[in-house]
């Protein structure tokens, strides 16, 4: 499922910035998990992206002054938080179900970006292998989830050229000109 990075690096074009080296054995852990290999391609590649002043990738932590085993620590809290919202959002939407566990759970969401739309991007984890994790779209203000039987580069390029429903109310285009930053 997690392909290469090819069609979202012909759409992004070059990196703005050096190559981020990043301490991937980190990710077991501080988050329990392996994390797939086009996530781990993108963010060598880009790094921290910020699509259109909107949604926004997370990565480890990069400051030189972070020791590797703490790393991960705001990608845990983050998904830590995002898990403790999941579990009052299925106390205030009893009729939806709990179509997926919240993270810190074993094959819980795992939250990899957010927008200003409070969507949160996360793979689902019950698949043993992080390659085969399609991604889930928490839509928090309209309480769905959308499943994407792909990878988070997959996802993003489909997003990026329109070609998945909502891709507009993933990505506000408006909010700021650029494609990405970093």
């Amino acid at each position: 499922m997690a392909g290469s990075i090819g069609w979202l690096a012909d759409i992004m074009g070059e990196p703005r910035r050096e190559p981020f080296r990043v301490y991937w054995q980190g990710s077991v852990e501080g988050l329990g998990v392996e994390l797939p290999s086009d996530y781990r391609a993108f963010v060598e590649r880009y790094g921290h992206v910020q699509f259109h002043g909107d949604l926004i990738v997370m990565t480890p932590d990069r400051d030189a002054g972070t020791p590797d085993e703490e790393r991960y620590e705001r990608f845990r809290r983050f998904n830590e938080e995002v898990g403790e919202m999941l579990e009052v959002w299925y106390e205030w939407t009893p009729e939806l179900g709990r179509p997926y566990v919240p993270f810190p759970g074993k094959g819980g969401l795992l939250a990899w970006a957010n927008n200003t739309s409070a969507d949160y991007f996360c793979w689902d984890t019950s698949a043993g292998d992080p390659d085969q994790w399609p991604v889930v779209v928490w839509r928090f203000g309209i309480s769905e989830f959308v499943r994407f039987d792909g990878g988070m580069t997959e996802f993003l390029a489909a997003v990026l050229t329109g070609e998945i429903p909502d891709s507009d109310e993933y990505i506000d285009r408006t909010l700021e000109p650029d494609l990405w930053r970093a």
